[in-house]
């Protein structure tokens, strides 16, 4: 049984006992949820994308740092998310108050292309953590 498995099947538990399905804060399977995104036949893309963007605990959890990098990989332009624009991962990033974010939005911030690097700054100005 794969993480992503096994998570849906804790969702359908808790569903039964009336809770809401906890936050992701297992890097491996941030990684399977970015592996269900990046393939476009993938029958579970559309709830893997949900689970990234609104499940994935912030902060400096092993879940947050798969999802800072991949947040890195599509502003950089290594990898190509048709629902997760630049500014939109951006915004991801801004939500994690910490952490992994604020590493990634430093190396955006000290790298060559000057318009991601002012975004980035723009960013890290919000950080508080």
């Amino acid at each position: 049984m794969s993480l992503y498995t096994a998570y849906l099947d804790e969702i359908e538990t808790r569903k039964i006992q009336g809770l809401n399905p906890k936050p992701i804060e297992d890097g491996e399977l941030v990684v399977e949820l970015i592996a269900h995104i990046k393939d476009n036949g993938s029958e579970h893309r559309e709830d893997c994308l949900k689970f990234f963007i609104y499940n994935t605990l912030p902060g400096t959890t092993s879940a947050a740092g798969a999802k800072a990098k991949f947040l890195k990989e599509i502003i950089l332009g290594q990898a190509s998310v048709e629902e997760i624009s630049i500014r939109f991962a951006f915004e991801l990033l801004s939500h994690m108050k910490g952490g992994p974010a604020v590493e990634v939005l430093h190396d955006l911030a000290l790298g060559d292309d000057a318009e991601v690097a002012v975004q980035a700054c723009e960013v890290l100005k919000t950080q508080v953590f």
